[in-house]
């Protein structure tokens, strides 16, 4: 049990958008910005094998605006998989004796900096016992117009003082499907967004017998687990909770929002073994179903 103010339980009800998402265009990791881009502009495309993020109810945050997001496939286009092979054993005699071209990764584009930033970082890492590592991307045709690594322009990169050989060992044409995404605005505001969460879900947890409050005093502390299936304070408070709407939940575990003796709480109940509560999963409304 969590005690929760307003902004917290806006918080645990959502999830941030990656960090990967937001950063500059120089920083970004190899997945597609979809959901930055869909926020600001109302809208986003993207080329890819698969979605790369599923329609569902995952409320996402940026600053104070909450919002879901949902996608229509609306055509096709061909892309080109890579697969490249790095070895850091390249020297610069050999790069010279052999005539490669190599070049800084400072001053590569950004759609190969994203992509190379993981495999370079993990192959000249000091701890690092692997001498050579292959690395698969599928480019979008934007993508492969930007890229000058995807064509073997270069033969060796510079990288954090260490000199890599970067060879193409396959490129192959590779169908794609073209997505568009558009958020969905959920709330403006997190003060917002929490009243919306304390108006749907929040029930008062009392009436409660001595051995089930002691449970619940251990957990509102930190964390209570039931020691085996005859715990009949948790099983107690299992039926209480799966008695009311949860934000989320499957067979094996669940989130509420309760208020007990004046605090308000975000609770997380997990049940593997009670049988019973696995079989008879709770009533759930997606904050997103609830809160737009």
């Amino acid at each position: 049990m969590d005690p929760v103010n307003d902004t917290e339980l806006a918080d645990h009800a959502s999830t941030t958008v990656p960090e990967d998402e937001l950063a500059e265009e120089a920083e970004r990791g190899p997945q597609p910005q979809v959901l930055s881009r869909a926020v600001q502009n109302e809208s986003a495309t993207v080329a890819a094998t698969d979605p790369p993020h599923k329609n569902n109810s995952t409320v996402y945050r940026t600053g104070d605006r909450f919002y879901t997001l949902s996608y229509t496939t609306v055509g096709t286009t061909s892309g080109r998989e890579v697969t490249y092979r790095f070895d850091r054993n390249a020297t610069t005699d050999e790069a010279d004796r052999n005539g490669w071209a190599t070049v800084a990764y400072d001053d590569l584009p950004p759609v190969d900096r994203a992509m190379l930033r993981t495999p370079l970082s993990v192959i000249t890492a000091e701890e690092g016992s692997r001498s050579s590592i292959k690395e698969r991307r599928t480019y979008s045709p934007a993508e492969l117009n930007q890229s000058v690594i995807a064509d073997q322009r270069y033969d060796a990169i510079r990288y954090d003082g260490t000199l890599v050989e970067v060879d193409v060992a396959s490129s192959e044409p590779r169908p794609l499907t073209v997505y568009q995404y558009r958020p969905r605005p959920v709330a403006t505001t997190a003060d917002a967004y929490a009243a919306c969460l304390r108006d749907e879900y929040v029930f008062e947890l009392s009436g409660l017998d001595p051995n089930t409050r002691e449970t619940v005093n251990e957990a509102a502390d930190g964390t209570y687990r039931a020691e085996n299936t005859s715990d009949t304070a948790f099983r107690s408070l299992l039926e209480t909770f799966h008695s009311h709407t949860a934000v989320s939940a499957n067979t094996a575990s669940g989130s509420w929002i309760t208020r007990y003796e004046g605090r308000l709480y975000w609770v997380d109940l997990r049940y593997t073994g009670f049988e019973s509560y696995r079989d008879s999963r709770p009533r759930v409304r997606a904050p997103a179903a609830v809160c737009s």
